[in-house]
């Protein structure tokens, strides 16, 4: 049976519908309009796998220990009960859509074991897989496991059980076998980590940006080389390219829940020149601002109709 959950944090909503497609497995269908919230994980012998399906999630565990996702990628960490206890996620684009599914390895591993040993699923054999001897690692989660915590993600809300338990399975079968860490976070200086996210920050609110790395690095103490890299360390791409990427997905988001003209959109977002914003939307998501607008809405309207029946 399906429950929904609505939290409230700072008069901002988080909506989760959270499925148990068998003992010890929890999969939660994760929507946010909130900056963030602030989680205790006490519990220990726990696995919680995430996927960010749009939006940006960064999920600071301690002030050394930051996992930054974009669309596509998965993180996976350990309840152990002494890493990781207080966990802060934040969510830069106050909008955030994923799946997360929370293990007690335990109870999962021995009810798979008995019921659906076909599948040849070990929980212990994913944990040393991805996290060796670290108690967390994110990256990108690859082209088979995304298509089925897509797949999952979409089944949710139609709750299918038989279909749900299927893909939780397919993708923990996935997992065992088929991931391999392509992407790993770092530990950095938590002085570095606060520094670098500030300079985000005010690149991310500023719509008149930065001439140069150059300028940017020197009103903050260091040069261009060590800028770069340390951004590239945190956020796992060079800083305009992540600017851009941002903007981009600042629009799809804005398009897709307003009504606001093209132009108006590609302002807000920090683009000035129209052709520029509609060139770079088209490489990014294969079709013009006015277009992804108009198939959401056709999807929309399907799902709804397809919900009624």
């Amino acid at each position: 049976m399906t429950q929904t959950r609505n939290v409230s944090w700072q008069d901002d909503k988080i909506n989760m519908a959270v499925y148990e497609p068998f003992p010890g497995v929890q999969v939660m269908k994760v929507s946010v309009r909130a900056p963030g919230f602030i989680e205790e994980r006490r519990k220990s012998n726990r696995l919680e796998i995430n996927f960010c399906v749009s939006g940006r999630f960064e999920c600071e565990f301690t002030k050394r220990d930051i996992a930054i996702l974009k669309p596509g990628d998965m993180a996976i960490s350990l309840f152990d009960g002494e890493n990781g206890i207080n966990s802060y996620s934040r969510f830069p684009m106050d909008f955030y859509e994923g799946i997360s599914i929370l293990l007690d390895c335990d109870i999962a591993e021995k009810w798979l074991k008995e019921h659906l040993e076909i599948f040849d699923i070990h929980l212990q054999m994913l944990r040393e897989r991805l996290l060796k001897a670290h108690w967390y690692w994110a990256g990108e989660a690859g082209t088979r496991c995304e298509h089925v915590f897509r797949e999952l993600y979409d089944s949710i809300e139609y709750e299918e059980t038989a279909y749900i338990r299927l893909k939780t399975a397919e993708l923990f079968m996935l997992l065992c076998r088929s991931v391999q860490p392509q992407r790993e976070n770092g530990y950095l200086p938590g002085g570095q980590v606060e520094l670098v996210k500030h300079i985000r920050d005010h690149m991310i609110t500023d719509s008149d940006g930065y001439s140069s790395t150059e300028q940017l690095a020197k009103e903050h103490g260091m040069t261009s080389a060590q800028l770069q890299k340390l951004f590239r360390e945190i956020y796992g791409m060079p800083i305009y390219r992540y600017l851009k990427e941002y903007r981009l997905e600042r629009a799809a988001v804005e398009l897709i829940n307003t009504s606001h003209p093209v132009m108006e959109v590609a302002l807000n977002a920090g683009f000035t020149n129209a052709s520029k914003f509609s060139e770079g939307f088209r490489k990014r998501y294969k079709m013009t601002p006015t277009a992804y607008r108009k198939q959401y809405n056709l999807n929309r309207k399907r799902d709804s109709s397809v919900k009624m029946e």
